[in-house]
């Protein structure tokens, strides 16, 4: 890294301008914004907290290259050392934030996904979303998460991160990069 104290600004490329997590601790996410499932039907985020127990929230694409499949992964490595199990004490809700992504791609990393967990009764508490009329924008606004499309590259740029909400829906913590430790989750 260049330092600026050497007379040379430190300039992010374009294509990572405005791409960041800006952390907002503590704020309501609208659980009445719908996404479609991975069977295909529309169901409001307020399904998954319902249950009274905290949510993992994952924003990624499915058909991302290398970034969200390391964070998925990473994820995943992780629960696999927690003695809780998702379904039973916490929902994992994963939602793509490409618009462009249907239902059947989310069913496949679902599947991939709960292959790798190894835990059969979690597929009812990990959920594979995609894009509802725009919700995905609306939600990563909520909680902070800032990305946007590369037109050069044909690949949507983002951070590495998941967050944890509340029952309620309250943005608890954020976790960053493409390791977890089991502690923190």
């Amino acid at each position: 890294a260049v330092c600026s104290g050497q007379g040379i600004d430190n300039v992010l490329p374009q294509e990572l301008e405005n791409v960041d997590i800006e952390e907002k601790l503590g704020s309501n996410v609208n659980l009445d914004l719908e996404f479609t499932a991975e069977n295909g039907y529309q169901v409001p985020l307020r399904k998954f907290f319902s249950s009274g127990k905290p949510v993992i929230l994952n924003l990624v694409y499915y058909r991302c290259p290398m970034l969200c499949n390391l964070v998925l992964n990473g994820q995943t490595e992780a629960l696999k050392d927690l003695a809780w199990t998702v379904g039973d004490q916490f929902e994992v809700v994963t939602i793509s934030i490409d618009p462009q992504e249907g239902f059947n791609l989310a069913q496949a990393k679902k599947k991939w996904y709960l292959e790798t967990y190894g835990r059969s009764q979690a597929a009812e508490g990990w959920h594979f979303l995609t894009d509802h009329q725009g919700n995905v924008a609306r939600l990563a606004e909520q909680v902070g998460f800032r990305y946007k499309w590369d037109p050069r590259q044909q690949q949507w740029a983002h951070a590495a991160a998941i967050m944890l909400l509340t029952p309620d829906g309250r943005v608890s913590r954020y976790l960053y990069g493409v390791r977890f430790k089991e502690r923190d989750l």
